[in-house]
């Protein structure tokens, strides 16, 4: 009888190591694999999902989206922008392809994959040891990957991230020139490439400052203008301005080079700077990614990646005389994701990737410079001294496997949200029962791209964002907000005529109870549907003369 023999560890390295695509067929591969169990249920965590889809299935049918009359009481009415036009367009094969809601989740699946593949890629073009066990990280930690599996633009967002690392290292300004103007067309956060870029040139303009120049003691003011002027010469310099230049050029050209210019001009002013920089969260309910994120919960739900953060910040104060460029601005980049993040938990999906670049760049200048020989044996020495202190060593590797199991069931139970066919027989009903442009008053701002994904005949109030309609009009907001909360019960069918021009009111059971109770017995209303989810009623008072074309004020 013949017998298989195994490879053994040392052969299967061998193997990777002459073909090194195999390695990035696997991290993909587990990726995908992982992602996959994730997405297993027919349901998308985030309401923002069947917005995306929607505008996907539209560009498909129609082109680009330039005109968007579906939520009523918001500036993107008159000023709606579509900031993930790349992203849109790349879902449109998926949904060609699949059903559309299983063609988008299958697509966030490949993205969030690609994405991992691509941090990666950057750590080994980079010549990083360990590039596959930081990726390993990655995979499993619990916030990052969460927003990661989002039917958002953020996977491919970071995918470019990525790149435009390499590329601002290896100072590759034609495809930085290119890839810069491509993050414009494809994500709203496109100021972080501006950011990157002139982090890395101001850094390198130090280091190169650095070796110019000795500081004395006696002359220290002399020493510190002459340094600032040396740094101010060398963010001048050629090859720093022709970094700058491609970056700037490509965003500018980005914005300009436009289907939606110069509207987009107003859009990023109140996406950018009045949700993500001012951010009414506390005048107004915005959506929970624009929220704090607890410190402690932070550390506690990305752990392993904090656990590596901490021992590659060590190392990095230890030997900060052989850091490098690059390992120095992904320590900046890193404190400054943490104050975005502990301000607004959705910046995490850049924080995590940055904290572990920057580990692997710090730590990885440890191991190249150090003897690591005597490290070990110096430090056996020294646990066996202290006996006490093996237990910070051993204990994290106990608590990998928990910490790890931990992460991906509380992600798991996270992706278990809003089922494909919420809402889908009451708009079916609506769509059947309704005219073209009738718009529908409805009891929350998070319920719309579920409502628009549905039924596009209707047109809504507010969606995306609350801040969108409290930009509109500050009183409509007030009048929304207090009848969809139960706090006004007075005059509302002359309140949804008049002041919002709507012909029905929908109402979400499941988190509307005072609403639904006020209106069920609301003179100048009929309830023409109702099922376990939600409840429709007509607006039947008499008509108020010139309210029938009246759009919302």
């Amino acid at each position: 009888m013949s017998t298989v023999n195994m490879p053994s560890l040392k052969s299967l390295i061998n193997i990777f190591n002459k073909y090194p695509a195999l390695k990035y067929f696997l991290i993909f591969e587990l990726a995908f694999l992982l992602f996959s169990y994730l997405q297993l249920d027919p349901s998308f965590p985030d309401p923002d999902s069947f917005y995306h889809t929607k505008i996907a299935l539209l560009i498909k049918e129609q082109g680009i989206v330039k005109n968007f009359p579906y939520f009523q009481a918001t500036v993107l009415k008159d000023y709606f922008i579509d900031h993930h036009f790349l992203y849109h367009l790349l879902l449109v094969p998926f949904i060609i392809i699949l059903p559309p809601l299983y063609g988008v989740k299958f697509a966030t699946i490949i993205f969030a994959g690609l994405t991992i593949t691509a941090f990666y890629w950057l750590l080994s073009q980079l010549k990083i040891k360990g590039a596959f066990f930081y990726s390993l990280i990655l995979i499993v930690t619990d916030p990052f990957i969460f927003r990661i599996n989002l039917a958002k633009a953020q996977a491919i967002a970071l995918i470019i991230f990525f790149i435009s690392i390499y590329l601002i290292v290896h100072r590759r300004y034609n495809y930085l020139f290119i890839l810069s103007f491509l993050y414009v067309w494809l994500y709203g956060g496109w100021p972080l490439i501006l950011v990157l870029s002139c982090l890395y040139v101001f850094v390198n303009a130090i280091f190169e400052s650095v070796k110019k120049i000795k500081f004395s003691r006696k002359k220290f003011l002399s020493c510190v203008t002459r340094y600032t002027l040396h740094v101010t010469r060398q963010v001048f310099f050629k090859h720093n301005l022709k970094l700058l230049a491609s970056a700037f050029g490509g965003v500018v050209l980005g914005l300009i080079i436009n289907p939606y210019f110069p509207k987009n001009l107003f859009f990023y002013w109140q996406q950018i700077f009045q949700i993500a920089v001012i951010n009414y969260k506390d005048i107004i309910n915005v959506g929970g990614e624009w929220y704090p994120y607890n410190p402690v919960d932070l550390v506690a739900n990305a752990s392993l990646a904090f656990i590596v953060f901490i021992v590659a910040a060590t190392f990095f104060a230890l030997n900060i005389k052989k850091q490098n460029i690059l390992s120095v601005v992904l320590l900046i980049l890193t404190a400054f994701f943490i104050i975005l993040t502990i301000r607004s938990r959705r910046n995490v999906e850049y924080l995590i990737p940055v904290s572990l670049l920057f580990s692997a760049f710090s730590l990885d200048v440890f191991l190249k410079s150090a003897d690591l020989k005597n490290f070990w044996r110096e430090l056996k020495e020294f646990l066996a001294e202290q006996k006490i202190l093996i237990i910070f060593f051993i204990a994290p590797l106990i608590a990998i496997p928990y910490i790890t199991y931990k992460d991906i069931s509380s992600v798991k139970r996270s992706f278990i949200g809003i089922s494909f066919d919420k809402f889908r027989p009451a708009m079916q009903y609506l769509a059947d029962n309704s005219n073209l442009g009738d718009i529908v008053f409805h009891s929350d701002w998070d319920e719309s791209p579920i409502l628009f994904y549905h039924n596009s005949k209707n047109y809504y109030l507010v969606g995306l964002d609350p801040t969108f309609m409290y930009k509109y009009s500050q009183e409509l907001y007030s009048k929304w907000e207090r009848i969809t909360t139960g706090k006004e019960s007075k005059n509302l069918a002359e309140t949804a005529k008049s002041d919002f021009s709507a012909r029905f009111v929908f109402i979400s059971l499941d988190r509307h109870e005072n609403m639904a109770k006020i209106f069920s017995s609301a003179p100048g209303f009929e309830r023409i549907y109702q099922d376990k989810e939600a409840v429709i009623y007509q607006v039947t008072p008499s008509i108020i003369p010139g309210n029938d074309q009246k759009q919302p004020r």
